[in-house]
């Protein structure tokens, strides 16, 4: 089966399940937490076999537990078992732990790497974890059974437009960034338009003014989602091609990792949720 029909079968069936998972308003969206935990902890992973191909000695296990840190934290804050100053003095532990342990290095070959092994780890704990914290902070909010979904869908529906668009339009059109010289301005475009018209559609269709009541302010939102979601895709991009690999991992057919599947959806989370939190009118 071509990678094409694999995509379209993920797409049309596999998004279906994500958004009913995201809209399962149980246990402070457990179901949502537990596959969000369990896909930042990959991701980690994913994250520390690019830094290994530049010769970065990381310890084989320790990424995927510091990739579900952040999203468990995230848990912790919903549930209310912990306030988000908490959360930031245990993750300043967790730093000081990670800086603490080197100073035990016990020879001079293990003394040499300190800097690029500190380096390493902390990427492994913010990428992707400390974003998907703030995709999980979206079910903190009333009527997170609606904003998740409509949230997956700006994000993955950009993914999914500009690749469509960029397939079929794209052969010739302007390719601008080195870091993917196979996405095309049409397949920008695609993706933009994709994601306006999620949120234009939401604004007048969702009840109670879920995205607020100002149509410029939904504009806005979806100019700003529009261009973070093009920006993570682009800093994963860049990521494999420093390491010279086309996917990130091969966890999913037709994929590839599982840091190719969410890339789009990790810089627009903070954004989404302060508009949540500050820009609704």
């Amino acid at each position: 089966m071509s990678k094409v029909w694999v995509r379209l079968l993920l797409f049309f069936f596999g998004l279906p399940a994500v958004l009913l998972v995201a809209m399962w308003d149980w246990g402070y969206h457990f179901p949502l937490t537990v596959v969000a935990i369990v896909i930042s902890g990959l991701g980690a992973g994913e994250t520390a076999a690019l830094l290994r191909t530049k010769g970065l000695d990381l310890n084989p296990y320790l990424p995927y537990g510091l990739g579900m840190v952040f999203p468990f934290l995230a848990f912790l804050e919903n549930a209310r078992w912990l306030t988000s100053d908490q959360s930031l003095i245990l993750m300043a532990l967790v730093m000081v732990v990670v800086f603490v342990r080197q100073i035990f290095a016990n020879t001079e070959e293990n003394l040499q790497p300190v800097l690029s092994k500190v380096t390493g780890i902390l990427f492994t704990l913010v990428y992707p974890g400390f974003f998907v914290y703030w995709i999980l902070k979206i079910n903190s909010l009333p009527e997170a059974w609606l904003l998740m979904p409509i949230y997956l869908m700006a994000t993955i529906g950009n993914d999914a437009g500009a690749w469509t668009l960029g397939s079929l339009f794209g052969k010739g059109s302007p390719k601008p960034f080195l870091v993917s010289p196979s996405k095309s301005i049409i397949g920008f475009v695609g993706g933009i338009g994709s994601t306006f018209g999620v949120l234009v559609i939401a604004f007048f269709v969702v009840p109670h003014h879920l995205l607020g009541s100002s149509l410029p302010m939904v504009l806005g939102l979806a100019l700003v989602l529009s261009l973070t979601t093009i920006a993570g895709d682009l800093f994963e991009s860049s990521l494999k091609r420093s390491a010279r690999v086309k996917d990130s991992g091969d966890v999913i057919p037709g994929r590839g990792g599982v840091l190719d599947s969410i890339d789009s959806l990790l810089f627009s989370a903070p954004l989404f949720y302060l508009f949540l939190q500050y820009g609704r009118f």
